[in-house]
């Protein structure tokens, strides 16, 4: 069952897959989270995750390749078959999320895959540098660099599609951002899930912060001077809301019923469509935090997944300023 409204769409049907996870992550990772320390080496100890990941299998049925897009290593992953609708021709550049502090391309490769593979479009994935190696603005140089270098590289620039989650949907928005104020060519659309808009996140209700199931306030605050610290500055506005929601393309978001990501992402919805932007907003009942990740694990994964690539059909289908069909 869903319900909608404006152009947010609501869902509250949940799988005892979902139920599964939301418990066993509000119950054995959420505190955890909040007792890891932020210190350099708490972070580096983190940074092991990537390499057990990285020893599993990879997904099957695409084709894997280590490239470097701008000096930045990434990921091309592509699948046999091809796009043969609007999407033909287009590239998806997706940003890993993990807090600017964990993840990168092996965590997030099934979900890249799957994209791929759903999409008939080749994904590059790209694993910008997060703390302890530089700051926000670090991982926004990189991810620009990554765009610059696709644009003159893509089988059509006009047909480039970012993505992300959480902090990578923060990286995704920022270029959109930066490329319409640059003068580059702009993204065709934005995908993003559980996308981090706003680095105030103190700002918000804390009892309905604290409800999220795994991110912990408490470590997002004590990252905060550290994210917007290092040697590069934050280009452009220092949050993808506090940006003029004129410079975005077409925009798909989801996000999880109770997170930390919630509030701005509907009011950034609110922003765009007031914009006369187009925008499509899913918010899922009994989900976690960038839940998408886990990829054909859930059901509410893989359909969110098709929502998105749906919403970047139609954007492609007719680019410019309308409204989400």
């Amino acid at each position: 069952m869903r319900t909608r409204e404006s152009t947010i769409i609501r869902h509250w049907k949940v799988s005892w897959r979902a139920w599964l996870v939301f418990w066993i992550v509000r119950i054995f990772v959420k505190p955890l989270f909040a007792a890891w320390p932020t210190t350099d080496r708490g972070i580096a100890a983190l940074g092991h995750l990537e390499k057990v990941v990285d020893r599993l299998p990879r997904p099957k049925g695409v084709s894997i390749e280590q490239v470097s897009l701008g000096g930045v290593p990434s990921e091309l992953i592509t699948h046999h078959r091809r796009a043969a609708d609007s999407l033909a021709g287009a590239t998806i550049l997706y940003f890993h999320g993990g807090g600017f502090v964990f993840c990168g391309l092996a965590t997030h490769r099934s979900l890249c895959s799957v994209l791929a593979a759903r999409a008939g479009v080749p994904v590059i994935s790209v694993e910008y540098r997060q703390l302890p190696h530089g700051g926000i603005g670090t991982s926004i140089r990189d991810a620009m660099a990554a765009y610059t270098a696709l644009l003159d590289t893509c089988e059509d620039p006009s047909k480039i599609i970012l993505a992300g989650d959480s902090a990578g949907g923060y990286l995704a928005m920022k270029v959109a951002e930066l490329a319409a104020t640059e003068g580059l060519v702009t993204p065709a659309a934005v995908i993003g899930y559980s996308p981090l808009l706003n680095l105030a996140l103190e700002q918000h209700d804390p009892d309905y912060m604290a409800r999220d199931a795994y991110l912990p306030m408490s470590q997002v605050e004590a990252l905060k001077d550290r994210w917007v610290g290092g040697p590069d500055p934050i280009v452009g506005a220092d949050s993808p809301i506090e940006a003029d929601p004129r410079l975005f393309p077409p925009v798909f978001f989801s996000v999880a019923q109770y997170e930390l990501m919630r509030p701005d992402v509907e009011a950034m919805t609110g922003l765009l469509e007031d914009a006369g932007q187009a925008v499509e907003t899913h918010v899922w009942s009994g989900q976690i935090h960038a839940y998408p990740v886990f990829g054909q694990v859930l059901g509410e994964s893989m359909t969110t997944i098709a929502f998105s690539l749906d919403f970047t059909r139609r954007a492609l289908g007719y680019r410019g300023r309308h409204s989400a069909a």
